[in-house]
């Protein structure tokens, strides 16, 4: 039950109509050049007149936060303001440089079959130990596939797709001139082409896959006394809970759930991480899941490494060594990132960790194939014992740290120092000597891999990271990788406040879009809107009635910033589309967000709607995707978040994304 405190009061009469001065060419067009030169006019004429100039060219739009950022129509304060956080930026990327000098391009879509795609070098399959070359020295630029040489059993280690040289656009491709005359216990060092331009040269190839095929994989499992751990991304839930995953995995299946990237939530009081499960378990609920069947829930962050000893805890504590382990959910939820981080603790014997490559991971969705796998660390009383005193002995050094790291972003403000960290520890090492697989030597290494049909991992239980599901919701495949590292935020999300009025709609970059249709019994004036999504999503409001034409007219430009590209990727760009039903919304709280409407993969927004009053919004997404209402909120005190109204402005000026209030 959502516990509610009136700590933040607005009656009902703030919201009663009444002149409500906004920024808009359309409503208030006196400002000339005599009242603009006016050097006797107050501060708050000023700031009115340069607000009127800001948007003299843009007669559809009454808000924009990029229009917002023209430095030409700034006021004093403004200036200040923006001068002081460009020297901090500075600062700020002077010392990532320090740290890390190279930095990585971004991530490109290249299709296998363009062969004008040459954006790495022609010489990259001397990446690899095995290419012999070619005597003339030419090649096409992916490799030479060859149809007469049979696929290999043998996984790649990268993404787990059977390693073979047929089609260039399968998952497990590589050329012919490395796969041929390869052993299998060759083949098990070596990654596909794909994994291989991933981690190499940031591109992610395109390749066929089919839907049904992510079904066969997983549903393998549903005979089987296995325990699944359902990962959830906390970011775009319930988009990234598949609809059928629970009978594929079967309605009797004990079940972990994993609520992933908790780091990147705005903290708006004291409890909100058990807020955060009771929203998730409420959420699962409706998805099928049986309550009983759900052993366990944990918030974590694969990232920062949060939560995810307490994670091996309960492992070792709940399921034991059972029997296997599988890694569920949806694509780009942050499978991979746990299952390499599970490879390196204690819940993987220590003398195999050097043996499984870690899986290949990056923002492009889909990036498992098949199942990879480790074995699990049997833990009996012994080793529970050891690994609790190591715990315990980090434990007063973990809380002096998060002591100081409250103290610093207390009084300093640094979002990095709020944020959720963890730290992962090895209680057990490996006993004997193994040769690194990967170690770099000019003599003959010998190749060292896991053997499964060692006496030691005969009885063995495994951990399989399971290849992801599209969720049918989400959008993320019409992006490409660049637009999808926009996407995610790199920090905690910072809500951004609006008021929108009936009658007006709000733009979430070209992605999503929110109207504003009527109130009902209360006659109110506007409604305050918090937006939830990475801030390289710019905001912009209309009228409903210009909604349409100010979509074409700014689509591709910097006002929505996304999607982007030339007029061929444009074309190809669906649209937005609203839902079929209008979503009504009653206020339910004086202090608080009423409800939540998921925007698919672009974000969220929380409307807190005046106490006892009726209203009705409608959402638009690409092919009305994702669109949902979440009641109780994920962020129900988000009012703590944010600054005061901007002057003349629609918008309210940034907050910091976290609070220490009860």
């Amino acid at each position: 039950m959502l516990s509610l405190r009136r700590s933040i009061k607005y009656p009902i009469q703030s919201y009663i109509k009444h002149n409500v001065r906004f920024c808009s060419n359309t409503l208030f067009q006196q400002t000339s050049n005599e009242t603009k030169n006016d050097h006797k006019l107050s501060l708050r004429q000023a700031e009115w007149n340069l607000a009127q100039l800001r948007y003299a060219e843009h007669p559809l739009i009454l808000y924009s936060n990029k229009l917002q950022e023209q430095v030409e129509f700034m006021s004093p304060q403004q200036l200040r303001a923006y001068k002081h956080k460009e020297i901090l930026k500075e600062k700020r990327t002077l010392r990532q440089l320090q740290k890390q000098p190279l930095i990585a391009e971004p991530q490109r879509s290249v299709n296998v079959d363009d062969n004008n795609n040459n954006n790495f070098p022609n010489n990259w399959m001397e990446d690899y130990e095995f290419y012999e070359g070619n005597d003339d020295g030419k090649h096409p630029p992916y490799g030479t596939a060859d149809n007469s040489i049979s696929p290999s059993s043998v996984p790649c280690s990268g993404c787990g797709a059977h390693l073979h040289c047929t089609r260039t656009n399968l998952p497990g491709y590589i050329p012919a001139e490395i796969f041929k005359g390869r052993t299998n216990k060759e083949l098990q060092t070596i990654t596909c082409q794909r994994c291989h331009f991933l981690n190499n040269y940031n591109i992610a190839l395109d390749i066929e896959i089919s839907p049904e095929s992510y079904v066969e994989t997983i549903s393998r499992i549903k005979d089987e006394y296995a325990l699944a751990i359902v990962i959830v991304d906390l970011l775009d839930f319930p988009c990234s809970i598949w609809p059928g995953i629970g009978d594929v995995l079967g309605h009797k299946r004990p079940v972990f759930v994993v609520g992933n990237k908790v780091d990147l939530l705005p903290r708006d009081h004291n409890n909100y991480l058990a807020h955060v499960k009771s929203c998730l378990k409420d959420q699962m609920l409706q998805c099928g899941f049986d309550s009983l069947n759900i052993k366990h829930i944990s918030l974590i962050s694969a990232k920062t490494g949060y939560g995810i000893e307490e994670l091996i805890t309960q492992l070792h504590k709940i399921w034991a060594y059972k029997g296997n382990v599988y890694l569920v959910g949806c694509t780009n939820v942050g499978k991979s990132t746990l299952f390499n981080i599970l490879l390196n603790s204690d819940y993987c014997r220590p003398e195999a960790t050097d043996l499984v490559r870690k899986a290949t991971t990056c923002p492009w969705p889909g990036t498992t194939l098949q199942m990879l796998k480790f074995p699990i660390h049997r833990p009996s009383d012994i080793r529970i014992y050891q690994r609790f005193q190591r715990l315990t002995s980090e434990r007063s050094q973990k809380y002096a740290e998060n002591a100081n790291r409250r103290q610093k972003a207390q009084k300093t403000g640094d979002i990095n120092a709020a944020r959720l960290v963890g730290k992962i520890g090895r209680t057990f090492v490996k006993t004997e000597e193994t040769v690194d697989a990967f170690a770099v030597s000019t003599g003959t290494q010998p190749i060292v891999a896991l053997n499964e049909r060692d006496p030691r991992y005969r009885e063995a239980k495994w951990c399989y990271d399971t290849p992801g599901v599209m969720h049918p919701e989400q959008f993320t495949e019409l992006l490409t990788t660049q637009e999808l590292q926009q996407l995610t935020p790199p920090n905690m999300i910072l809500p951004r406040a609006i008021r929108l009025k009936p009658g007006m709609s709000l733009f979430l970059a070209g992605l999503a879009r929110l109207d504003f249709l009527e109130c009902k019994y209360v006659d109110i004036d506007w409604v305050k809107v918090f937006v939830f999504s990475s801030l390289c999503l710019p905001l912009v409001i209309t009228h409903t009635e210009n909604a349409e034409k100010m979509y074409k007219e700014y689509l591709g430009t910097e006002v929505l910033s996304l999607p982007n590209g030339n007029e061929a990727r444009l074309a190809r760009w669906p649209g937005l589309k609203s839902s079929n039903e209008v979503i009504q919304l009653v206020g339910k709280y004086e202090d608080a967000i009423s409800s939540e409407i998921v925007l698919s993969s672009a974000g969220w927004v929380g409307l807190r709607v005046p106490y006892a009053s009726d209203c009705s919004f409608k959402a638009w997404t690409p092919h009305a995707r994702g669109i949902f209402v979440r009641s109780p909120p994920l962020v129900p005190y988000a009012e703590r978040l944010v600054g005061k109204r901007i002057r003349n402005s629609l918008a309210y000026n940034l907050g910091k994304p976290f609070t220490f209030k009860k």
